[in-house]
């Protein structure tokens, strides 16, 4: 790899660990401090699969998210792996822990597949899982 390819690579590395980082602060942000602000990350094509459970478009998973049983949520994202996809996306794979309401925290995983649009990103792809028995 010649010097210039070497730095075309660093530079897409340093953009997807930055753009796949901010975007998993943002969400998880917004989603305890004002779930119906998340609408505007995704688009009608947009999949959400959420504990085996999906739904397709912005409306339908907006549908599911204010469904949820829980009124107060917290995050707390212990790692954010990112990696580049082949359609100029980003791929984040998040893991942490969830408590809700006065309940137990729990662990999850949730996986993002972001899709570039112009200098912006919506999500294409949530799947989010509790992890039990961990």
């Amino acid at each position: 790899m010649g010097e210039g390819e070497g730095r075309i690579c660093r530079r897409l590395a340093m953009d997807f660990q930055t753009v796949g980082k901010q975007f998993a602060t943002h969400y998880y942000q917004t989603f305890d401090s004002n779930r119906d602000g998340l609408g505007a990350l995704y688009r009608d094509q947009s999949l959400m699969t959420f504990e085996g459970s999906q739904a397709q478009g912005t409306a339908q998973i907006m549908t599911k998210l204010k469904s949820l049983s829980f009124q107060k949520v917290q995050h707390d994202v212990k790692t954010i792996d990112c990696q580049p996809s082949p359609s100029g996306g980003v791929i984040v794979l998040v893991s942490g822990m969830l408590k809700t309401d006065g309940d137990e925290p729990q662990f999850f995983s949730q996986s993002f597949h972001l899709v570039a649009e112009g200098t912006n990103f919506w999500l294409s792809n949530d799947v989010f899982r509790l992890v039990l028995g961990a």
